[in-house]
Protein backbone atom coordinates (compact mmCIF):
# COMPACT_ATOMS: atom_id res chain seq x y z
CA UNK A 1 0.00 0.00 0.00
CA UNK A 2 1.26 3.39 -0.72
CA UNK A 3 0.83 6.00 1.90
CA UNK A 4 1.16 9.63 0.66
CA UNK A 5 3.38 11.98 2.48
CA UNK A 6 1.98 14.90 3.90
CA UNK A 7 3.44 18.73 3.90
CA UNK A 8 6.50 18.47 5.56
CA UNK A 9 7.71 15.24 4.88
CA UNK A 10 6.66 11.75 5.02
CA UNK A 11 5.20 10.00 8.61
CA UNK A 12 8.06 7.86 9.71
CA UNK A 13 6.75 4.98 11.06
CA UNK A 14 8.09 2.92 13.71
CA UNK A 15 7.79 -1.00 14.01
CA UNK A 16 6.48 -2.04 17.55
CA UNK A 17 6.74 -5.16 19.20
CA UNK A 18 2.90 -6.42 20.38
CA UNK A 19 3.05 -5.64 23.58
CA UNK A 20 2.19 -8.30 26.80
CA UNK A 21 -1.06 -8.84 28.29
CA UNK A 22 -2.26 -6.02 30.67
CA UNK A 23 -2.44 -3.79 27.43
CA UNK A 24 -5.99 -2.63 25.49
CA UNK A 25 -9.68 -1.59 26.41
CA UNK A 26 -11.63 -3.80 29.03
CA UNK A 27 -13.37 -6.87 27.98
CA UNK A 28 -16.72 -7.27 28.24
CA UNK A 29 -17.16 -10.19 31.07
CA UNK A 30 -19.49 -13.27 30.07
CA UNK A 31 -21.59 -12.85 33.44
CA UNK A 32 -25.72 -13.45 33.34
CA UNK A 33 -28.16 -11.29 35.37
CA UNK A 34 -28.57 -12.26 38.67
CA UNK A 35 -24.77 -11.06 38.94
CA UNK A 36 -23.35 -14.68 40.23
CA UNK A 37 -20.25 -15.76 39.07
CA UNK A 38 -20.97 -19.13 38.61
CA UNK A 39 -20.87 -19.90 34.48
CA UNK A 40 -23.36 -21.95 32.37
CA UNK A 41 -22.34 -25.20 31.02
CA UNK A 42 -20.59 -25.76 28.73
CA UNK A 43 -17.66 -23.65 30.11
CA UNK A 44 -17.85 -20.16 28.47
CA UNK A 45 -15.44 -17.55 27.20
CA UNK A 46 -12.42 -17.60 29.63
CA UNK A 47 -12.87 -14.18 31.58
CA UNK A 48 -10.90 -11.13 29.77
CA UNK A 49 -7.41 -10.30 30.45
CA UNK A 50 -8.02 -7.05 28.82
CA UNK A 51 -7.21 -4.08 30.89
CA UNK A 52 -7.12 0.14 30.37
CA UNK A 53 -6.63 0.66 27.04
CA UNK A 54 -3.01 2.56 26.70
CA UNK A 55 -2.35 1.99 30.54
CA UNK A 56 0.66 3.93 30.50
CA UNK A 57 1.18 5.95 33.67
CA UNK A 58 -0.56 9.19 34.13
CA UNK A 59 1.04 12.22 35.56
CA UNK A 60 -0.91 14.25 37.44
CA UNK A 61 -0.62 17.34 37.03
CA UNK A 62 -2.76 20.56 37.98
CA UNK A 63 -4.68 21.35 34.41
CA UNK A 64 -4.79 24.99 33.71
CA UNK A 65 -5.59 25.34 30.38
CA UNK A 66 -6.39 22.66 27.23
CA UNK A 67 -4.23 23.46 23.91
CA UNK A 68 -5.30 22.66 20.81
CA UNK A 69 -2.50 23.06 17.73
CA UNK A 70 -4.21 22.62 14.29
CA UNK A 71 -1.72 21.47 11.66
CA UNK A 72 -2.89 21.61 8.29
CA UNK A 73 -2.68 18.59 6.28
CA UNK A 74 -3.61 17.95 2.63
CA UNK A 75 -7.22 18.77 1.84
CA UNK A 76 -9.95 16.47 0.52
CA UNK A 77 -11.77 16.76 -2.48
CA UNK A 78 -14.46 19.97 -2.60
CA UNK A 79 -17.12 17.97 -4.00
CA UNK A 80 -19.94 17.99 -1.40
CA UNK A 81 -19.82 14.37 0.70
CA UNK A 82 -22.41 11.93 1.19
CA UNK A 83 -22.07 9.92 4.06
CA UNK A 84 -22.91 6.02 3.53
CA UNK A 85 -23.58 5.90 7.39
CA UNK A 86 -24.62 9.07 9.52
CA UNK A 87 -25.92 9.28 12.59
CA UNK A 88 -29.72 9.98 12.60
CA UNK A 89 -29.97 13.31 14.20
CA UNK A 90 -26.68 14.64 13.05
CA UNK A 91 -27.16 16.35 10.19
CA UNK A 92 -28.37 19.72 11.25
CA UNK A 93 -26.65 22.48 10.22
CA UNK A 94 -24.26 24.43 12.46
CA UNK A 95 -23.10 28.22 12.10
CA UNK A 96 -20.06 29.68 13.07
CA UNK A 97 -18.17 26.89 14.84
CA UNK A 98 -15.26 27.15 17.10
CA UNK A 99 -12.53 24.66 18.24
CA UNK A 100 -13.59 24.00 21.89
CA UNK A 101 -13.22 21.48 25.10
CA UNK A 102 -14.38 20.84 28.14
CA UNK A 103 -12.22 20.10 31.03
CA UNK A 104 -13.73 18.44 34.62
CA UNK A 105 -10.78 20.26 36.22
CA UNK A 106 -11.65 23.52 35.07
CA UNK A 107 -15.25 22.24 36.11
CA UNK A 108 -16.57 22.49 32.46
CA UNK A 109 -18.87 19.80 33.50
CA UNK A 110 -19.78 17.70 36.92
CA UNK A 111 -18.17 14.70 38.34
CA UNK A 112 -19.55 11.46 37.12
CA UNK A 113 -18.18 8.06 37.40
CA UNK A 114 -18.89 6.33 33.95
CA UNK A 115 -20.75 7.27 30.73
CA UNK A 116 -23.75 5.05 29.45
CA UNK A 117 -23.68 6.42 26.03
CA UNK A 118 -23.43 9.74 23.25
CA UNK A 119 -25.86 10.80 20.76
CA UNK A 120 -25.56 13.91 17.97
CA UNK A 121 -29.32 15.34 18.24
CA UNK A 122 -29.66 18.30 16.13
CA UNK A 123 -27.63 20.82 16.97
CA UNK A 124 -26.49 19.91 20.15
CA UNK A 125 -23.93 17.22 20.98
CA UNK A 126 -26.00 14.59 24.02
CA UNK A 127 -24.19 12.61 26.48
CA UNK A 128 -25.51 10.53 29.14
CA UNK A 129 -23.74 9.90 32.22
CA UNK A 130 -24.61 7.68 35.25
CA UNK A 131 -25.21 11.00 37.58
CA UNK A 132 -26.59 13.42 34.94
CA UNK A 133 -27.52 13.94 31.30
CA UNK A 134 -26.71 16.63 29.26
CA UNK A 135 -26.72 18.43 25.62
CA UNK A 136 -24.03 21.14 24.46
CA UNK A 137 -23.86 22.76 21.32
CA UNK A 138 -21.96 21.83 19.00
CA UNK A 139 -21.01 24.82 17.41
CA UNK A 140 -19.36 26.00 20.44
CA UNK A 141 -19.35 23.88 23.51
CA UNK A 142 -21.97 25.51 25.72
CA UNK A 143 -23.78 23.60 27.85
CA UNK A 144 -27.82 24.33 26.74
CA UNK A 145 -29.54 21.56 29.66
CA UNK A 146 -28.41 19.79 32.07
CA UNK A 147 -30.63 17.06 33.84
CA UNK A 148 -29.65 15.02 36.99
CA UNK A 149 -30.83 11.40 37.11
CA UNK A 150 -33.58 11.43 39.86
CA UNK A 151 -33.48 10.75 43.49
CA UNK A 152 -29.92 11.04 43.28
CA UNK A 153 -29.44 7.52 41.97
CA UNK A 154 -27.43 6.56 38.83
CA UNK A 155 -28.50 6.03 35.17
CA UNK A 156 -27.56 2.35 34.45
CA UNK A 157 -29.16 1.76 30.12
CA UNK A 158 -30.66 4.04 27.91
CA UNK A 159 -32.33 4.23 24.44
CA UNK A 160 -29.90 2.70 21.98
CA UNK A 161 -31.09 5.94 19.67
CA UNK A 162 -32.87 9.16 19.99
CA UNK A 163 -37.03 8.40 18.62
CA UNK A 164 -38.80 11.85 18.08
CA UNK A 165 -37.29 13.97 20.18
CA UNK A 166 -37.23 11.78 23.30
CA UNK A 167 -35.10 9.08 25.13
CA UNK A 168 -35.86 6.82 27.58
CA UNK A 169 -33.26 6.00 30.13
CA UNK A 170 -32.85 3.45 33.33
CA UNK A 171 -31.78 4.06 36.70
CA UNK A 172 -31.10 2.45 40.27
CA UNK A 173 -28.73 2.34 43.19
CA UNK A 174 -24.98 1.42 42.96
CA UNK A 175 -26.28 -2.32 42.18
CA UNK A 176 -29.28 -2.40 40.83
CA UNK A 177 -31.29 -0.68 37.97
CA UNK A 178 -35.00 -0.84 38.68
CA UNK A 179 -36.16 2.19 37.53
CA UNK A 180 -37.27 4.08 33.84
CA UNK A 181 -37.75 7.64 32.69
CA UNK A 182 -38.25 9.54 29.84
CA UNK A 183 -36.49 12.52 28.69
CA UNK A 184 -37.26 15.28 26.29
CA UNK A 185 -34.06 16.03 24.27
CA UNK A 186 -35.08 19.53 23.00
CA UNK A 187 -35.35 20.62 26.85
CA UNK A 188 -33.77 18.65 29.07
CA UNK A 189 -37.27 17.77 30.99
CA UNK A 190 -38.34 15.09 32.37
CA UNK A 191 -41.40 13.02 31.70
CA UNK A 192 -43.09 9.95 33.98
CA UNK A 193 -40.85 7.86 36.35
CA UNK A 194 -42.10 4.33 36.90
CA UNK A 195 -40.62 0.87 38.38
CA UNK A 196 -39.15 -1.23 35.73
CA UNK A 197 -40.28 -4.91 37.44
CA UNK A 198 -38.74 -7.19 34.18
CA UNK A 199 -39.45 -10.71 35.40
CA UNK A 200 -36.38 -12.80 36.30
CA UNK A 201 -35.92 -16.63 36.35
CA UNK A 202 -32.68 -16.78 38.72
CA UNK A 203 -33.74 -14.50 41.53
CA UNK A 204 -30.48 -14.34 42.43
CA UNK A 205 -29.34 -12.11 46.02
CA UNK A 206 -27.87 -9.50 42.87
CA UNK A 207 -30.85 -8.22 40.52
CA UNK A 208 -28.98 -6.90 36.78
CA UNK A 209 -27.55 -3.97 37.00
CA UNK A 210 -28.52 -2.33 33.66
CA UNK A 211 -30.53 -2.53 30.84
CA UNK A 212 -31.66 -1.29 27.13
CA UNK A 213 -34.40 0.76 26.77
CA UNK A 214 -35.44 1.72 23.44
CA UNK A 215 -38.83 4.11 22.48
CA UNK A 216 -41.17 1.70 19.35
CA UNK A 217 -44.31 2.94 18.72
CA UNK A 218 -46.39 3.73 21.66
CA UNK A 219 -44.11 1.43 24.08
CA UNK A 220 -40.61 1.90 25.81
CA UNK A 221 -39.35 -1.38 25.38
CA UNK A 222 -37.02 -3.01 27.95
CA UNK A 223 -34.71 -5.84 27.95
CA UNK A 224 -32.93 -6.91 31.29
CA UNK A 225 -31.10 -10.06 32.07
CA UNK A 226 -33.99 -12.92 31.89
CA UNK A 227 -36.46 -10.63 30.71
CA UNK A 228 -38.09 -8.56 28.69
CA UNK A 229 -41.40 -5.71 29.47
CA UNK A 230 -42.71 -2.60 28.14
CA UNK A 231 -44.09 0.49 29.29
CA UNK A 232 -46.77 2.88 28.06
CA UNK A 233 -44.93 5.58 25.96
CA UNK A 234 -47.39 8.45 27.37
CA UNK A 235 -48.54 7.15 30.78
CA UNK A 236 -45.26 4.40 32.00
CA UNK A 237 -48.12 2.23 32.73
CA UNK A 238 -46.81 -1.29 32.02
CA UNK A 239 -47.85 -2.97 28.87
CA UNK A 240 -46.50 -6.41 29.06
CA UNK A 241 -43.58 -8.55 30.73
CA UNK A 242 -42.05 -11.88 30.30
CA UNK A 243 -39.12 -13.72 30.79
CA UNK A 244 -37.11 -14.84 27.76
CA UNK A 245 -37.96 -18.28 26.40
CA UNK A 246 -36.65 -20.31 23.20
CA UNK A 247 -39.28 -22.60 21.50
CA UNK A 248 -37.29 -25.47 21.14
CA UNK A 249 -35.93 -26.01 24.65
CA UNK A 250 -39.49 -24.99 26.17
CA UNK A 251 -39.91 -29.05 27.63
CA UNK A 252 -36.64 -28.29 29.59
CA UNK A 253 -37.12 -24.56 30.16
CA UNK A 254 -33.92 -23.17 29.94
CA UNK A 255 -32.68 -19.85 31.43
CA UNK A 256 -31.82 -17.01 28.70
CA UNK A 257 -31.20 -14.11 28.87
CA UNK A 258 -31.04 -11.06 26.08
CA UNK A 259 -27.62 -9.51 25.02
CA UNK A 260 -28.93 -7.06 22.87
CA UNK A 261 -31.72 -5.24 21.03
CA UNK A 262 -31.99 -2.67 18.95
CA UNK A 263 -34.96 -1.06 16.75
CA UNK A 264 -35.58 -1.90 13.24
CA UNK A 265 -38.48 -1.30 10.70
CA UNK A 266 -40.63 -0.10 13.85
CA UNK A 267 -40.11 -3.44 15.72
CA UNK A 268 -37.36 -4.72 18.18
CA UNK A 269 -35.02 -7.42 17.08
CA UNK A 270 -33.56 -9.04 20.25
CA UNK A 271 -30.36 -11.22 20.52
CA UNK A 272 -30.44 -13.66 23.03
CA UNK A 273 -28.63 -16.88 24.43
CA UNK A 274 -29.34 -19.50 26.97
CA UNK A 275 -27.55 -21.42 30.02
CA UNK A 276 -28.32 -25.21 28.22
CA UNK A 277 -29.85 -26.82 25.35
CA UNK A 278 -28.30 -27.10 21.89
CA UNK A 279 -28.53 -23.86 20.31
CA UNK A 280 -25.86 -20.95 20.70
CA UNK A 281 -27.56 -17.73 19.59
CA UNK A 282 -31.36 -16.66 19.27
CA UNK A 283 -32.45 -13.93 17.74
CA UNK A 284 -35.83 -12.47 18.05
CA UNK A 285 -38.37 -9.64 16.59
CA UNK A 286 -40.65 -8.98 18.82
CA UNK A 287 -43.52 -6.26 18.85
CA UNK A 288 -43.04 -4.31 21.33
CA UNK A 289 -46.61 -3.02 22.10
CA UNK A 290 -47.58 -6.79 22.44
CA UNK A 291 -44.58 -8.60 23.29
CA UNK A 292 -45.88 -11.09 19.89
CA UNK A 293 -42.33 -12.85 19.05
CA UNK A 294 -43.41 -12.51 15.37
CA UNK A 295 -40.36 -13.98 13.91
CA UNK A 296 -37.76 -16.51 16.06
CA UNK A 297 -34.21 -17.90 14.27
CA UNK A 298 -32.29 -20.21 16.26
CA UNK A 299 -28.72 -21.40 15.46
CA UNK A 300 -27.53 -24.93 16.37
CA UNK A 301 -24.52 -24.50 19.00
CA UNK A 302 -21.17 -24.98 17.30
CA UNK A 303 -18.91 -25.13 20.52
CA UNK A 304 -18.77 -23.24 23.97
CA UNK A 305 -20.91 -20.50 24.70
CA UNK A 306 -21.06 -17.14 23.00
CA UNK A 307 -19.81 -14.49 24.83
CA UNK A 308 -19.22 -10.61 24.06
CA UNK A 309 -22.28 -10.46 22.34
CA UNK A 310 -23.90 -7.33 20.58
CA UNK A 311 -25.26 -6.00 16.92
CA UNK A 312 -22.79 -4.68 15.11
CA UNK A 313 -25.65 -2.92 12.61
CA UNK A 314 -29.32 -3.04 11.75
CA UNK A 315 -28.69 -2.52 7.86
CA UNK A 316 -27.61 -4.92 7.31
CA UNK A 317 -28.48 -7.29 10.59
CA UNK A 318 -24.71 -7.98 11.63
CA UNK A 319 -24.16 -10.03 15.34
CA UNK A 320 -20.86 -10.50 16.92
CA UNK A 321 -20.03 -13.00 19.10
CA UNK A 322 -17.16 -14.59 21.13
CA UNK A 323 -16.28 -18.51 22.15
CA UNK A 324 -13.26 -18.71 23.98
CA UNK A 325 -10.86 -18.05 21.17
CA UNK A 326 -12.38 -16.84 17.72
CA UNK A 327 -15.20 -14.04 17.24
CA UNK A 328 -17.00 -14.63 14.71
CA UNK A 329 -19.85 -11.82 12.70
CA UNK A 330 -23.03 -13.51 12.00
CA UNK A 331 -24.73 -11.82 8.64
CA UNK A 332 -28.67 -12.54 9.10
CA UNK A 333 -31.66 -11.50 6.43
CA UNK A 334 -34.46 -9.37 7.20
CA UNK A 335 -36.24 -12.55 7.80
CA UNK A 336 -33.37 -13.03 10.59
CA UNK A 337 -32.34 -16.21 8.75
CA UNK A 338 -28.42 -16.60 8.62
CA UNK A 339 -26.93 -15.71 5.31
CA UNK A 340 -23.07 -16.35 6.14
CA UNK A 341 -20.30 -16.40 8.70
CA UNK A 342 -17.36 -13.93 8.96
CA UNK A 343 -13.98 -15.40 10.93
CA UNK A 344 -12.86 -12.71 12.93
CA UNK A 345 -10.23 -14.15 14.55
CA UNK A 346 -8.99 -13.95 18.45
CA UNK A 347 -9.72 -10.02 19.01
CA UNK A 348 -6.20 -9.93 21.09
CA UNK A 349 -3.62 -11.16 18.21
CA UNK A 350 -2.31 -8.25 15.90
CA UNK A 351 -4.63 -9.76 13.20
CA UNK A 352 -7.80 -10.32 15.10
CA UNK A 353 -10.87 -7.50 14.97
CA UNK A 354 -12.47 -5.62 18.08
CA UNK A 355 -15.67 -7.20 18.12
CA UNK A 356 -18.49 -5.59 19.60
CA UNK A 357 -17.13 -3.06 22.43
CA UNK A 358 -18.04 -0.17 24.41
CA UNK A 359 -15.92 1.82 22.40
CA UNK A 360 -14.54 4.07 25.54
CA UNK A 361 -17.63 3.61 27.47
CA UNK A 362 -17.10 0.73 30.04
CA UNK A 363 -20.28 -0.54 31.39
CA UNK A 364 -20.86 -3.16 33.63
CA UNK A 365 -20.21 -6.71 33.28
CA UNK A 366 -24.08 -7.62 34.15
CA UNK A 367 -27.30 -7.10 32.84
CA UNK A 368 -27.62 -6.18 29.39
CA UNK A 369 -25.82 -3.68 27.33
CA UNK A 370 -25.78 -2.36 23.81
CA UNK A 371 -22.35 -1.88 22.89
CA UNK A 372 -20.96 0.47 20.20
CA UNK A 373 -18.73 -1.34 18.31
CA UNK A 374 -15.90 0.82 15.80
CA UNK A 375 -17.22 -0.56 12.86
CA UNK A 376 -18.61 1.03 9.59
CA UNK A 377 -20.94 -1.64 7.54
CA UNK A 378 -22.46 -0.99 3.93
CA UNK A 379 -24.41 -3.48 2.20
CA UNK A 380 -21.22 -5.09 0.88
CA UNK A 381 -18.26 -4.29 3.34
CA UNK A 382 -17.58 -4.35 6.82
CA UNK A 383 -15.09 -2.07 7.54
CA UNK A 384 -13.35 -2.44 11.17
CA UNK A 385 -10.25 -2.02 13.36
CA UNK A 386 -7.87 -4.58 14.61
CA UNK A 387 -7.97 -4.30 18.56
CA UNK A 388 -6.04 -0.55 19.57
CA UNK A 389 -3.36 -1.92 21.40
CA UNK A 390 -0.55 0.81 23.62
CA UNK A 391 2.38 1.71 21.53
CA UNK A 392 1.67 -0.16 18.59
CA UNK A 393 0.30 0.65 15.47
CA UNK A 394 -2.67 -1.61 14.14
CA UNK A 395 -5.32 -1.63 11.31
CA UNK A 396 -8.13 -0.35 9.57
CA UNK A 397 -9.71 -3.59 7.56
CA UNK A 398 -12.47 -3.77 5.00
CA UNK A 399 -14.08 -7.27 4.75
CA UNK A 400 -16.68 -8.83 1.78
CA UNK A 401 -19.80 -9.64 4.07
CA UNK A 402 -20.51 -12.15 1.26
CA UNK A 403 -17.30 -14.04 1.12
CA UNK A 404 -15.62 -12.87 4.29
CA UNK A 405 -12.42 -12.17 2.61
CA UNK A 406 -10.62 -9.29 3.08
CA UNK A 407 -10.15 -6.67 1.15
CA UNK A 408 -7.46 -4.58 2.37
CA UNK A 409 -5.85 -4.01 5.16
CA UNK A 410 -4.65 -0.01 5.99
CA UNK A 411 -1.96 1.57 8.54
CA UNK A 412 -1.14 4.51 9.33
CA UNK A 413 2.25 5.34 10.63
CA UNK A 414 2.77 6.26 14.01
CA UNK A 415 -1.12 5.83 14.27
CA UNK A 416 -3.41 3.83 16.35
CA UNK A 417 -7.05 3.86 14.01
CA UNK A 418 -9.88 4.09 16.89
CA UNK A 419 -12.52 4.05 14.72
CA UNK A 420 -14.18 4.44 11.38
CA UNK A 421 -16.64 7.19 11.52
CA UNK A 422 -18.18 8.02 7.73
CA UNK A 423 -17.94 7.36 4.37
CA UNK A 424 -17.59 10.22 2.07
CA UNK A 425 -16.72 10.54 -1.28
CA UNK A 426 -15.63 6.93 -1.61
CA UNK A 427 -13.39 7.46 1.48
CA UNK A 428 -13.17 6.63 4.86
CA UNK A 429 -13.22 8.99 7.43
CA UNK A 430 -11.24 7.59 10.21
CA UNK A 431 -10.14 8.71 13.55
CA UNK A 432 -6.11 7.72 14.17
CA UNK A 433 -4.56 8.48 17.73
CA UNK A 434 -0.77 9.22 18.34
CA UNK A 435 1.02 5.75 19.37
CA UNK A 436 2.63 7.89 21.99
CA UNK A 437 0.67 10.12 23.94
CA UNK A 438 2.47 13.28 23.15
CA UNK A 439 1.84 13.26 19.61
CA UNK A 440 -1.07 14.56 17.17
CA UNK A 441 -4.46 13.33 17.31
CA UNK A 442 -4.93 12.65 13.30
CA UNK A 443 -8.28 12.23 11.13
CA UNK A 444 -6.96 10.19 8.05
CA UNK A 445 -9.08 8.72 4.45
CA UNK A 446 -8.79 5.56 3.28
CA UNK A 447 -9.86 4.88 -0.09
CA UNK A 448 -12.69 2.32 -0.02
CA UNK A 449 -11.48 0.70 -3.27
CA UNK A 450 -8.00 -0.05 -2.01
CA UNK A 451 -6.99 1.16 1.37
CA UNK A 452 -4.94 3.99 0.25
CA UNK A 453 -4.40 6.36 3.47
CA UNK A 454 -4.67 10.11 2.63
CA UNK A 455 -3.75 12.60 5.65
CA UNK A 456 -6.62 15.00 6.40
CA UNK A 457 -6.48 16.69 9.47
CA UNK A 458 -3.15 16.75 12.24
CA UNK A 459 -4.07 18.43 15.58
CA UNK A 460 -2.05 18.29 18.68
CA UNK A 461 -4.53 17.78 21.46
CA UNK A 462 -2.25 18.44 25.15
CA UNK A 463 -4.12 18.41 28.37
CA UNK A 464 -2.77 21.89 29.52
CA UNK A 465 0.27 24.24 28.44
CA UNK A 466 2.45 21.90 31.52
CA UNK A 467 0.93 18.88 30.51
CA UNK A 468 2.23 17.77 27.59
CA UNK A 469 0.88 14.08 27.49
CA UNK A 470 -2.83 14.16 25.58
CA UNK A 471 -5.51 12.15 26.76
CA UNK A 472 -6.00 8.69 26.95
CA UNK A 473 -7.69 7.89 23.30
CA UNK A 474 -8.89 4.78 24.48
CA UNK A 475 -11.49 6.35 26.82
CA UNK A 476 -13.50 7.90 24.44
CA UNK A 477 -16.03 7.59 21.87
CA UNK A 478 -15.84 9.11 18.16
CA UNK A 479 -18.33 11.07 16.41
CA UNK A 480 -18.01 12.16 13.21
CA UNK A 481 -20.34 15.66 11.99
CA UNK A 482 -19.49 18.75 10.92
CA UNK A 483 -16.62 18.28 8.77
CA UNK A 484 -15.22 17.33 12.76
CA UNK A 485 -14.36 14.66 14.95
CA UNK A 486 -15.90 15.21 18.71
CA UNK A 487 -14.85 13.02 21.38
CA UNK A 488 -16.57 12.43 24.20
CA UNK A 489 -14.95 10.48 27.13
CA UNK A 490 -16.55 7.61 29.08
CA UNK A 491 -15.06 7.96 31.81
CA UNK A 492 -14.18 11.14 34.08
CA UNK A 493 -10.86 12.38 33.62
CA UNK A 494 -10.07 14.37 36.46
CA UNK A 495 -7.17 15.58 34.98
CA UNK A 496 -7.65 15.30 31.22
CA UNK A 497 -10.28 16.45 28.63
CA UNK A 498 -13.91 15.07 29.07
CA UNK A 499 -14.91 16.46 25.53
CA UNK A 500 -12.74 18.03 22.54
CA UNK A 501 -13.42 18.79 18.69
CA UNK A 502 -10.67 17.71 16.41
CA UNK A 503 -10.61 19.92 12.88
CA UNK A 504 -8.86 21.81 10.18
Amino acid sequence: MTTPNPPGGPWQGRQQPWPQPGYGYPRHQQQYPDGRQQMPPPPPPEKSKKFLFWLIPLVVVVVAAAVVIPIALTGGDPAPRQAAQQPPSSAAPVAQKVKWRLSGLEGDVPEYKQGVTTWLYEDTLVVVRDKYVAAFTRADGKQRWLTEVPDGKRACGASVEPVDGKIAFAYGEEKTCDNAAVLDLKDGKLGWRQPLEVPQKLQGDRPPKSAILQIAGDAVFVTQGEGMAALDLATGTKKWAKTHMRAPDRADDPTCAGEDAVPKDGKIIVVMTCLTGDYGLSMLRVDASTGNIEVAEDLPKESSSLGDVGVISVKPLLVYGKTTDTGTYFLFGDDLKLQSKIDGGDPFTPDGLTGADGQGFDHDASGTEHLVSPALVTEEVLYTITMPQAGTVNALVAVDLKTGQRKWSAKVPEGTVMAPLAIEDGQVITEVAPVERTGPQRVVKVGVADGAVTPMVEAQIENADNDKNGPISGLYRYLWADSRVYAVSGRFPKFSLDIYTVEP
